[in-house]
């Protein structure tokens, strides 16, 4: 992770007599990566759960995936939208997860999210250090972007998805520097990502961003392109080509690649009720911060008179389309802004010295950091506490003492959690898999009726609905609380259980 262009060594005989590998994994840079790693799990990732409702059908979905070898091709967690049409287009990262809890039940599942979003943000340095040619200036770009990075880290597929995002820009980056043979590797990405996430459309974007950039030679202001030889524009559109050739080679064939134009074109319902897809929030701190580096860029920009490439500019200009539109592409800005921010930074942070580095002292303060992160790893115990805090836990458990007769409607962010807990004998009304649930007109009728519209009795007759499992704060429990036909037989702090008087 050493910079780009500074990789001279020191002449003394004790420093030469360590192999260049050591010294390469020892350096300073490679510790500054330790460092933001380190910070990430112990002051940001360690201050609260990450685990969200989604991560548990993803959960379950990739351990009845191990346990059975088969892929679903249709609903089968719900009575609701049982037996719709539909396929597991994250199951490889599904299965990820899956094998984390194996390992380690609710703390090797935290260990792999740590692991997942550290891994995140050390390749944003490399990232940001490959692009400027200083890794010092890389580290303080990253660490002022790690808050607005990281309210995206959550225990889903899509964090393997912004991995293999980082990997295709770096290898891109790396083709544009001349060095051109890791270019080949993307095929083999693409292959993986297809069957982890949908974000691989981002990768193939960026990708065909690149290639069309080179195809002609101008300045304009600070705006440059680069015309690619004729053997780099024949390399890059091999390797385009064979991407988009590996796309179909999943359990599903090619509907996989047709997901990201799904959920971009035919969703509405989620992107309307689903806060990862509103338009982010900017009463929060994390969004002034990106409003604020923002304005920076812009003085920057008129003060120094920066240069930058073409689909750099597109890049950024993109990332900052999707952050402002949908909450879930705020780390798409943190992860493109990264080496801009470098390379403005770079005028003023001095670049790393090999000569002048303590290989020794680099060596002990990454063990350092190392066991200090280990030691922050919270307990099964402590994890299971959390999980009872923030799901319900103790409402399943009275379900499965006191099974309800009929059918349950359950509030969209306990859908997740009572798919994992509950065996088939309970399906759930609903739960995180919005796009299933759209499609077969459920998620519509879940919003008339937890907000209590006038159709809500006869959608109560249509699903056969007779109790149900909702927070004790919403409307509706106020609603049902009021009605003869409807008794609370349970209640804590997270959900209340109402049950039809004439069933009992």
């Amino acid at each position: 992770m050493a910079d780009s262009r500074s990789l001279a060594y020191p002449n003394d005989a004790a420093s030469w007599a360590l192999p260049a590998l050591v010294r390469r994994c020892c350096s300073f840079p490679v510790l500054l990566g330790f460092l933001l790693a380190g910070s990430l799990c112990c002051f940001v990732l360690g201050s609260s759960l990450r685990i969200e409702p989604d991560t548990w059908w993803h959960l379950k979905l990739g351990q009845d995936i191990l346990a059975t070898g088969h892929w679903p091709k249709a609903e089968a967690f719900s009575f609701s939208a049982r037996g719709t049409p539909w396929f597991d287009y994250e199951w490889l990262g599904e299965v990820a997860l899956a094998l984390g809890f194996r390992a380690g039940g609710l703390r090797g599942l935290e260990i792999l999210f740590w692991g997942l979003s550290s891994t995140i943000l050390v390749l944003a340095y490399a990232y940001a250090t490959l692009r400027s040619g200083n890794s010092k200036a890389a580290f303080v770009a990253c660490a002022l972007l790690m808050p607005i990075t990281s309210i995206c880290f959550t225990m889903r597929p899509q964090l393997l998805g912004y991995i293999f995002l980082l990997i295709v820009l770096i290898c891109l980056e790396r083709f544009r520097q001349k060095r051109q043979k890791t270019l080949w590797i993307l095929p083999a990405i693409f292959l993986v990502w297809v069957n982890t996430h949908g974000s691989f459309s981002l990768g193939l974007a960026a990708l065909a961003l690149y290639f069309f950039s080179g195809l002609a030679d101008f300045r304009w202001g600070g705006i440059r392109a680069q015309r690619w030889t004729p053997e780099q524009r024949r390399h890059l559109g091999l390797v385009g080509l064979l991407s988009l050739a590996v796309l179909p080679l999943t359990p599903y064939g090619a509907r996989l690649a047709l997901v990201p134009l799904t959920v971009a074109r035919s969703l509405p319902v989620n992107m309307a009720n689903i806060k990862e897809w509103r338009p982010t929030d900017f009463g929060l701190w994390e969004a002034k911060l990106m409003l604020a580096l923002l304005l920076i860029y812009f003085a920057a920009q008129v003060m120094l008179r920066l240069r930058f490439r073409l689909e750099e500019l597109a890049l950024l200009f993109a990332a900052v389309f999707l952050a402002f539109v949908h909450y879930r592409f705020v780390i798409l800005f943190g992860i493109v802004f990264a080496p801009t921010l470098a390379v403005i930074l770079s005028r003023w942070v001095p670049r790393y010295d090999a000569s002048r580095d303590k290989f020794a002292l680099n060596a002990v303060l990454m063990l350092a950091i190392a066991t200090g992160v280990w030691t922050q790893v919270p307990s099964q115990a402590a994890m299971t506490k959390s999980v009872e805090e923030g799901f319900p836990v103790r409402a399943a458990d009275y379900i499965r003492r006191h099974p309800p007769t009929g059918a349950m409607f359950n509030a969209y962010g306990f859908g997740g959690y009572l798919v994992w807990a509950l065996p088939p004998a309970y399906p759930v009304f609903i739960d995180g898999r919005g796009d299933l649930y759209e499609k077969a007109g459920v998620f519509a009728d879940y919003i008339r009726i937890m907000q209590i519209q006038p159709d809500m009795p006869s959608l109560l007759e249509k699903y056969k609905i007779q109790s149900f499992l909702i927070p004790p704060n919403v409307p509706l429990a106020t609603f049902l609380s009021a009605q003869p036909d409807w008794k609370r037989v349970y209640q804590d702090d997270l959900s209340v259980v109402f049950v039809k008087t004439a069933a009992e």
